[in-house]
């Protein structure tokens, strides 16, 4: 096999995706870095590795959390809980709602999807109100299953816009034969479409994910009682509570993005050919 030559806007395009990635993760190496340090060695040292004060015991005080405070172990579960119900029912709606508007006549399916393109340019900071309100009055404040509703309103559009577009190029010969086995449109769907449209449906559950995981706004609004906190807001919480030890507020910092390391990782594939295949523009 003859070895491809790269040509010099080959190599200048290798050379700054080598620098952007460099850049991009220097921040979460710094960080982990100065997670395992001592809090004096942090404003000594922090660039330093030889000879450095090492303090792995920030990991499990974040964890813990302070005395007569909450850790990180509660607010990742909180965590937890917040995604499981926003991701899993966007998803389902969304690729619901993206179907079977494909189905629909040309001037409802392009009514839906305008819809959900208004819908994204909503500054969120004009839903912190009418959401604080609703949620006082139903007395669901400091509920955190109750915030996961909410982000499955915020996440649908992105849900449907991405997975309308795969779904407008899906094959309607597939549909034909499965309407030739007997199949109804909802069957067709559910047998048929769900399982091959797997890597849209991981490429805007990650994207949603990634918002939901680090959102603060609403976040702060809704959940205000320490043992209802996610990560975002736990860790600001971390800056009183940890005053007098730094190190265990970069420890805290490393814990709430290796979840998001490890995720994109293993999904790093279906997230790049997911959102390839899922244009908006139809």
């Amino acid at each position: 096999m003859t070895k491809k030559r790269l040509t010099p806007a080959g190599t200048a395009a290798q050379i700054t995706a080598v620098v952007w990635s460099v850049l991009a993760a220097l921040p979460f190496l710094l960080i982990i870095l100065l997670g395992f340090k001592s809090n004096t060695d942090i404003f000594t040292n922090p660039l330093g590795v030889v000879n450095a004060e090492w303090n792995p015991t920030n990991f499990l005080d974040a964890w813990t959390g302070p005395s007569g405070g909450r850790g990180f172990s509660t607010y990742l579960l909180n965590s937890a809980v917040v995604a499981v119900v926003a991701i899993t029912f966007s998803l389902l709606l969304g690729a619901l709602t993206a179907y079977f508007a494909t189905l629909t006549p040309t001037r409802v399916r392009v009514a839906i999807i305008r819809a959900f393109l208004v819908a994204t340019t909503l500054p969120l900071i004009m839903l912190l109100l009418p959401y604080y309100s609703a949620f006082s009055t139903l007395n669901l404040l400091s509920s955190p299953w109750a915030l996961g509703v909410v982000y499955v309103a915020l996440c649908l559009p992105t849900c449907v816009l991405i997975l309308h577009g795969f779904y407008m190029g899906f094959p309607g010969e597939l549909r034909e034969a499965a309407a030739l086995d007997g199949l109804g449109i909802t069957a067709t769907f559910t047998r048929i479409v769900l399982p091959l449209s797997k890597g849209p449906i991981v490429a805007v559950g990650m994207v949603n994910g990634f918002f939901v995981w680090g959102e603060t706004q609403l976040a702060i609004v809704l959940l205000q009682t320490p043992s209802s906190r996610t990560i975002p807001v736990g860790l600001l919480d971390f800056q009183g509570q940890f005053s007098n030890n730094t190190g265990a507020m970069f420890a805290g910092l490393t814990l709430a993005t290796i979840p998001l390391v490890i995720i994109y990782l293993i999904f790093n594939k279906s997230i790049a050919k997911g959102v390839a295949l899922g244009g908006v523009s139809r």
